[in-house]
């Protein structure tokens, strides 16, 4: 009998149990996610601004980490020590990521720039159908001047660092110059860099430990890529980023990764998605660990998915907690002894 998957789950649990030894440093794009819900029965009558319109009275109102925020929420939830480097602009919206971030013990480093309003995306909800979504933001490159002091403040946090992420959603955070200095000093420290980045910057990121695209991600770098050609078009695309290892994920089909390792390929788990916001983020936060433990890339990726999987079957912008993922990591435990 094979008894490999069991050893596996008992070697997730363990690694599990040993968060809390973590000091990560998250560096990107943070952003605020808020998320209005209304409801059909809480319209008023016909609007009087506008003819045959209804006004909506809002049930809810949810406001989260998102971003590279998101990112650091995941880790300060499996109790990672935790410390967050970016920009928001010098506005309302940075006390409100302050407050979010503390409420996570969270340690920060933000920069406040005044020509830039913080990055929000705002989600507008009707009986639990999305709508639409209002973003505020700039994605005009930070002046040199807030791009040293972010640089500053990863120096600064680096000696009580275990892994670095660094988070791109293409808001302006990263120059060429910044993210390299980043990674060069990472690599002088002997700390693991994860990376997700948008396609457009692919050039900034070049040495780092692990790039963690999408499959969307990955076929705009590569001209395509496809299920039916996962392991060439995966080893085709880490030939391309020249990083030590690469991730792609996959949704609902797991991810794929390769790199010193090899090829490997991690399924997704069949369950009822609720809402797919904050998956990758979460996918990340789970390979920077796995890569500040010293597991295996296959190790971490796995580590990862499940992570992502306990996700994506809650709401709006969320966050794991560490006895989650251990009830998680446990089920498939006891499915898998059932099922021999």
């Amino acid at each position: 009998m094979n008894r490999k998957p069991t050893n596996t789950h008992r070697l997730e649990r363990e690694v599990i149990g040993r968060f809390p030894e973590l000091r990560a440093l998250v560096v990107g794009d943070v952003m605020l996610d808020v998320y209005e819900f209304c409801r059909t029965g809480d319209s008023k009558p016909i609007d009087s601004e506008q003819a045959g319109k209804r006004a909506y009275k809002a049930q809810e109102t949810i406001k989260a980490l998102g971003g590279a925020g998101n990112v650091a929420a995941n880790l300060a939830s499996l109790d990672v020590h935790t410390t967050l480097v970016g920009v928001t602009g010098d506005d309302e919206h940075y006390f409100k990521v302050r407050e979010l971030a503390d409420g996570l013990s969270i340690r920060l480093g933000l920069i406040r720039d005044a020509d830039r309003p913080t990055t929000t995306k705002a989600r507008l909800y009707l009986d639990d159908n999305y709508l639409l979504r209002r973003d505020t933001e700039s994605t005009d490159l930070v002046d040199d001047r807030i791009s040293a002091a972010l640089v500053k403040e990863v120096l600064r946090a680096l000696p009580e660092t275990d892994v670095v992420i660094l988070s791109d959603y293409d808001k302006g955070v990263f120059a060429a110059e910044s993210a390299g200095q980043i990674i060069r000093e990472c690599r002088l420290h002997e700390i693991p860099v994860v990376v997700d980045f948008k396609p457009g910057n692919r050039e900034a990121f070049a040495g780092a430990d692990i790039i963690a695209p999408n499959a969307a991600e990955a076929a705009e770098l590569i001209g395509g890529f496809s299920l039916d050609r996962l392991e060439s078009d995966c080893r085709r695309l880490h030939d391309a980023l020249g990083c030590r290892n690469t991730v792609v994920t996959l949704g609902e089909h797991g991810l794929c990764g390769c790199g010193t390792g090899g090829f490997f390929h991690v399924p997704g788990h069949r369950v009822e998605p609720v809402d797919r916001v904050g998956c990758g983020d979460t996918v990340r936060a789970g390979l920077g660990i796995g890569a500040a433990l010293g597991l295996s890339l296959r190790e971490a990726g796995e580590l990862a998915n499940d992570a992502a999987t306990v996700i994506v079957q809650k709401p709006a912008t969320s966050v794991l907690s560490r006895q989650e993922l251990h009830d998680f990591v446990s089920s498939k435990e006891e499915l898998w002894s059932a099922s021999v």
